[in-house]
């Protein structure tokens, strides 16, 4: 399968993200695009995971690991039908180019 996008944190494909540190700086992960409801893009801040390197505070929301994550000022929020963790928050180095890939590949 072809690589859509890469950076250091995931890659994206057609069918899948893959997480190459979902927990701290190691536990891989795959998510399939199948399960992304919505997309969306929202600001970090003190109260919306800014300072959050990895995990979770509510089992509702997902931050993969991400130590620049305190300098970024946006993520990309992938709205899924899991049970827990339903909302999935991403921030690729190239915010931009990876926003634009998703929106092709999820067609909700």
């Amino acid at each position: 399968m072809k690589i859509l996008y890469a950076d250091r944190y995931f890659q994206i494909f057609e069918d899948k993200i893959k997480f190459k540190s979902w927990v701290l700086p190691w536990g891989k992960k795959e998510v399939k695009i199948k399960h992304i409801k919505k997309i969306s893009e929202k600001k970090l801040g003190f109260f919306s995971g800014k300072n959050r390197i990895s995990g979770t505070g509510n089992f509702r929301d997902w931050f993969h690991f991400d130590i620049e994550r305190p300098k970024k000022e946006k993520a990309i929020v992938l709205e899924t039908d899991f049970r827990i963790y339903k909302k999935l928050w991403l921030t690729p180095e190239r915010h931009r180019e990876a926003l634009n890939v998703l929106k092709k590949i999820i067609q909700k």
